[in-house]
């Protein structure tokens, strides 16, 4: 097998919390911000809360949605198929973030680190992305978040 750094990094992460515990520690990854991508034609990228477990616990959103052919790089690529999806919650941070189309895991990622950081989603909605791209199209869903 090939090296790959990525799978080593993320393996070396994980043998982290394993060790640990072996050691007596008590690590997991509750309540960590874990991602998934599933890599279909096209991506599917998920972080945080979906909008069912948000009702299941009684947390309070705004959701917001976009087609991917809103996105201008979809004009270029024509992959338009797809949505994107974020939860905002009461506090004005991004709660979850879902996406399927074209360079879903990509987009998820910018997603996944402004939660990371803690910005409330006006900061993402207002940066700069470069174009064209898919990211791009955040700034197009996070203006629409209702009030």
């Amino acid at each position: 097998m090939r090296w790959q750094p990525a799978i080593h990094a993320r393996l070396g992460r994980c043998f982290r919390i394993i060790r640990d515990n072996l050691a007596g520690g008590n690590r997991s990854t509750r309540n960590r911000l874990v991602p998934y991508c599933m890599f279909t034609d096209p991506p599917l990228a998920h972080v945080g809360l979906s909008e069912t477990e948000a009702r299941a616990s009684g947390v309070p959103v705004r959701v917001a949605r976009l087609p991917t052919s809103e996105v201008l790089r979809t004009e270029a690529t024509d992959e338009k198929q797809g949505f994107m999806k974020v939860l905002v919650g009461a506090d004005d941070r991004i709660a979850g973030f879902t996406m399927i189309g074209s360079e879903a895991g990509e987009v998820m990622t910018a997603v996944q680190t402004a939660m990371l950081a803690g910005l409330p989603y006006q900061q993402l909605s207002d940066a700069v992305l470069a174009h064209l791209t898919m990211a791009e199209g955040l700034g197009l869903l996070l203006a629409s978040v209702p009030a």
